[in-house]
C-alpha cells in the first residue's frame, strides 16, 4: 500500500528530475509516476478512497506550472536570500506544500506543514526543515488573513465564533 507521505516522495522526486534534465512534464510523468498512478488507482478502486491519485497527478502538474508563481510567495518571506541561493530540492518542496495548502481543501495546513518538514529531513539538509517551516507558517499566515486558504470536510471548517466579551458575575441578585 502506498501512503501520501510516499506520493509526494515520488513527486518530488519526479519535479526534482523534470526540472534538472529539461525533459517535458508529460515525459517525466509517464517514465516515474505512471506505474504509482495505476497503483494508486488500483487501490482507491479497492479500498471506495478518492482522492490519492489527485493528490499524485495535480500536485505534480500544478507544483511545475506555477513554480514561478510559488517563488514568489517564497522570496516574499526569505528575507536576505536569494532563491538561488536556496536548495532546489527546499524550493520544490517548498512548492509543493504551497500548491497542496491552496488547492487541496482536504488537507490540513498542519499535515501538509509536517509532511514536508518530514521529507526535507529525509531528502535535504539537516538545517532545511527549520528554514522550510519558517517560510511556510509565514505564508500560511498570509494566505489565511487573504482568505486563500479554503478548507472542506469533517474537521477542516474552523466554525468558531468570535467571543463576546465576558461579564464578570456578582453574588447579588438582579432587580
Amino acid at each position: 500500500m502506498i501512503t501520501r507521505r510516499q506520493i509526494r516522495a515520488k513527486v518530488m522526486q519526479a519535479v526534482y528530475a523534470c526540472m534538472s534534465s529539461g525533459q517535458s512534464e508529460d515525459y517525466v510523468f509517464d517514465l516515474l509516476l505512471k506505474d504509482i498512478q495505476h497503483e494508486v488507482e488500483d487501490l482507491e478502486k479497492k479500498k471506495k478512497l478518492t482522492g490519492d491519485t489527485r493528490l499524485l497527478v495535480a500536485l505534480y502538474y500544478e507544483s511545475m506550472k506555477n513554480a514561478e508563481r510559488y517563488d514568489e510567495h517564497i522570496k516574499s518571506k526569505a528575507e536576505n536570500w536569494e532563491l538561488d541561493r536556496i536548495a532546489r530540492i527546499d524550493r520544490i518542496l517548498m512548492h509543493m506544500a504551497i500548491c497542496e495548502m491552496l488547492n487541496f481543501e482536504e488537507i490540513p495546513v498542519k499535515v501538509t506543514i509536517n509532511e514536508y518538514l518530514e521529507l526535507a529531513k529525509t531528502y535535504s539538509t539537516h538545517k532545511s526543515s527549520k528554514f522550510i517551516n519558517g517560510i511556510l507558517d509565514s505564508l500560511n499566515n498570509d494566505f489565511k488573513k487573504k482568505g486563500l486558504i479554503i478548507k472542506k470536510g469533517r474537521g477542516l471548517i474552523d466554525h468558531s465564533t468570535p467571543k463576546s466579551p465576558t461579564v464578570e458575575s456578582t453574588n447579588e441578585s438582579p432587580q
